[in-house]
């Protein structure tokens, strides 16, 4: 099988910094990998420092083997101390652990994860707490098993409340679905790029907050042992 991410993100209309920070982690001892995303629940230069701070401890604890849940802990315990309380972030953190054969999601965000198997799509969707506000912050952990066909969508909630300033919503299940065919033949990127592309449509071509779309996709075929990433991002022109 093979693993597949296909990530698209921009930033609020009005500001000139997405406030978000998504990063794809490779796990110790061929563990499998992990894709941490933070929304510092605002937008531009501060809000950045936030889920810069938060992406890059919890990705420096599971590079050392931390386990999910504790870098997660950890991770809102020292956000709570430097900012003494004053600052929340979202974080979603979704792994395919090679250990155990499962996908293990971890939420701290109001969004909901979905995911898509054998024909069917659901969600991850209970009760949580962002990180940072107060010691002791748990996150809310769900485990399904690797199997190929699946796909595993994290958002933020820029895209979850899309169109809601024009009295529409976005219908994250009615989108995977029109993307999906009997053969499973669109790819992570390709989805991730619909949902987000739909996201910005509904807000009027003027995105009202920060948006990140990630799509976590298990193929059936084995491309062998070549790793590949590609990288497509704009480059401001402010400076030339």
């Amino acid at each position: 099988m093979d693993l597949r991410i296909g990530i698209a993100k921009t930033h609020k209309y009005t500001a000139d910094e997405s406030g978000e920070t998504i990063e794809v982690i490779e796990r110790p001892l061929c563990g499998g990998y992990s894709v941490v995303l933070c929304d510092g629940m605002n937008s531009g230069c501060q809000a950045k420092a936030i889920s810069s701070f938060v992406v890059t401890r919890i990705a420096s604890l599971i590079s050392e083997g931390v386990r999910d849940s504790t870098a997660i802990r950890a991770t809102s315990d020292q956000l709570f101390t430097t900012y003494s309380g004053k600052t929340e972030a979202y974080l979603n953190t979704v792994s395919i652990d090679l250990n155990t054969g499962t996908f293990v999601v971890s939420r701290n965000s109001p969004c909901p994860v979905y995911y898509y198997q054998r024909g069917i799509i659901d969600s991850w969707n209970n009760a949580c707490q962002p990180i940072g506000g107060s010691k002791h912050i748990q996150p809310s952990i769900t485990e399904m098993p690797i199997e190929a066909g699946v796909l595993i969508i994290l958002f933020s909630d820029g895209v979850f409340t899309a169109g809601q300033s024009y009295g529409q919503e976005i219908d994250i299940p009615t989108l995977i679905h029109s993307m999906m065919d009997d053969s499973n033949s669109a790819t992570a990127q390709q989805i991730a790029d619909f949902i987000l592309n739909q996201a910005i449509r509904l807000d009027q071509e003027k995105p009202c907050q920060d948006m990140c779309v990630m799509v976590m996709q298990v193929t059936p075929s084995d491309s062998g042992v070549i790793r590949k990433v590609s990288y497509e991002l704009p480059i401001q022109n402010n400076y030339y």
